[in-house]
């Protein structure tokens, strides 16, 4: 495994559109051993899943040497796959459908994880000091809420959890912070709430924290916040590996989504999390469904909230 450092810029983008990369090149092509493949992921607990199907054979018996790339933002591997390595990523809707809107050749292949539908517990969520009062998705109005990107996914969730409320999202103040500083800014009083995922979560809400909302819960039930995609450039020129790709990644899925601890205990390994902060988190749903009906509703929130400029292309991002 090794690291992806990508500056991810709107002009980034736009030269990768422009340079039309992503060929199979020579890790693809035809060869007496089995094909190399390189898949981007990100430093979070689902990527365990991934190193389970690897581990279970998977992609080895489909004549695939498949290996991990980590990265930090799921933006930062669009133009990485743009350019051919790695060949396939994992990326959150929002930056997909962005990527198309900006006229992109992303594609997905394959589903990767989810939100749990309303009513489960939830996999991220926003988390206050207990003494603050904030109890619900409106009294965020006012306030000051810590993301981890800002016009991405937390700030969209949030947005559309406090007009679900009867509050008004535009009166929300978001910042942008990594996840592992979180819990101290919300300690010392520098942000009113903050939204993060597992293990985070599990942690905050173990030390006293109130929950304010499972945010991408209550703005879509069962969102979709992980797909595998790669370029429509290789889909093309290489339709054998991305179908045996895509049978490996949906082996996998159904295997992980049997198998939470297994998933646990790969991440766990493979991207440094202690297994105690794991042992009670929650694991999102894997599974094959693409969920086109949540996507077309994440899509519908990106053109409210103005983070496209027309009607998401979900038709042409999905397979």
């Amino acid at each position: 495994m090794r690291v992806i450092a990508v500056a991810v810029t709107t002009s980034v983008l736009m030269i990768g559109a422009t340079a039309c990369g992503g060929g199979s090149g020579s890790d693809t092509e035809a060869n007496d051993g089995p094909r190399a493949v390189k898949v981007g992921m990100l430093p979070i607990l689902p990527t365990g899943a991934m190193q389970v199907g690897i581990d279970q054979g998977f992609f080895e018996e489909r004549d695939i040497d498949l290996s991990i790339e980590t990265a930090q933002g799921g933006a930062a591997l669009i133009p990485a796959v743009m350019s051919g390595t790695p060949q396939f990523a994992s990326s959150n809707p929002i930056s997909l459908l962005t990527a198309r809107d900006k006229g992109l050749p992303v594609e997905v292949v394959s589903h990767w994880s989810s939100d749990h539908e309303v009513g489960e517990k939830g996999v991220n969520g926003v988390v206050a000091q207990k003494a603050s009062g904030i109890t619900a998705p409106a009294d965020l109005e006012g306030k000051t809420v810590a993301i981890n990107t800002l016009k991405s996914m937390g700030d969209l969730a949030i947005r559309e959890a406090v007009r679900k409320d009867g509050g008004d999202p535009d009166a929300v103040k978001f910042v942008e912070l990594a996840f592992p500083d979180m819990p101290a800014a919300l300690e010392g009083g520098d942000v009113d709430a903050a939204w993060v995922p597992e293990p985070f979560l599990g942690g905050l809400l173990g030390g006293g924290a109130t929950l304010v909302s499972y945010a991408t819960q209550d703005a879509v039930s069962g969102f979709p916040t992980q797909y595998i995609f790669t370029s429509e450039k290789l889909a093309k020129s290489d339709p054998d590996l991305v179908k045996d790709m895509t049978a490996g990644l949906e082996e996998s899925l159904e295997y992980a989504d049997q198998h939470p601890d297994e998933v646990k205990a790969a991440a766990a390994k493979l991207i440094g999390i202690p297994p105690k902060a794991l042992a009670g988190a929650e694991v999102e749903a894997f599974g094959t469904d693409l969920r086109k009906a949540q996507l077309t509703e994440v899509g519908a929130l990106m053109q409210e909230d103005d983070l496209i400029s027309k009607k998401a292309d979900v038709s042409g991002l999905l397979p």
